[in-house]
């Protein structure tokens, strides 16, 4: 299939384990050579991103640098965000995705302390609550994959005050209910969204960037 087959086969897939483990175990080794074909800019632009939002909030107490905020990328996929987050300095980042042959190309990227395979983002049973000072999740909001209840999943390991960076494809937020969402987690004071934005993500189209801090 040529790239742009590929991709958007993967849109089409219901979101259930028994769909996405198959379809990426096929694609892992020329997932990040298909991506780079359709100009996926999301794991560069959403670093950045979480730099900024990292730099806004200050994660934590004064002392933290950047070197030892304790970060889970969320759905790492082959690990084209945690190379994107080493770049900007950050070095203590877990990675977590569903696909063990994602992990295994990950694992080859350098750029992660510790990888877990098998993790389903809408049930994060294995990490402990509270245990991250943040999560930056980019690629798996879209169609056929991980729906809006998994950010509920998401602020149960973010320790108060720590932040969360999530990519929403754009025609998939707009279609689903995670404005909703992300407002009654606000208003209930869960949550603060400190930016909302719409960026580059693929060559077809863009995504809603969201940065919020967790109570």
């Amino acid at each position: 299939m040529k790239s742009f087959d590929v991709v958007k086969a993967a849109l089409t897939l219901s979101g259930e384990p028994d769909q996405l483990i198959p379809f990426y175990r096929n694609w892992a080794d020329a997932y990040d050579e298909d991506v780079s074909n359709e100009q996926y800019y999301a794991p560069e632009y959403i670093a950045d991103y979480f730099s900024k939002i990292q730099e806004q909030t200050r994660i934590g107490k004064p002392e933290h640098s950047v070197s030892n905020i304790e970060i889970l990328d969320a759905g790492c996929g082959t690990g084209l965000v945690g190379i994107a987050l080493q770049q900007k300095g950050y070095c203590t980042i877990d990675g977590c995705d569903l696909s063990p042959e994602m992990i295994e190309l990950a694992q080859q990227k350098g750029c992660y302390r510790s990888l877990f395979e098998g993790v389903d983002l809408n049930y994060l049973t294995s990490f402990k609550k509270k245990q991250y000072d943040a999560i930056v999740c980019c690629g798996v909001f879209t169609h056929g994959h991980v729906s809006s209840a998994a950010i509920k999943e998401l602020i149960k390991v973010t320790r108060k005050e720590g932040i969360i960076v999530v990519s929403v494809r754009k025609s998939y937020f707009e279609s689903t209910d995670f404005q909703v969402v992300f407002d009654r987690l606000e208003k209930g004071g869960h949550i603060k969204i400190v930016s909302h934005v719409i960026g580059p993500y693929i060559l077809e189209e863009g995504a809603h960037y969201l940065g919020f801090q967790v109570f």
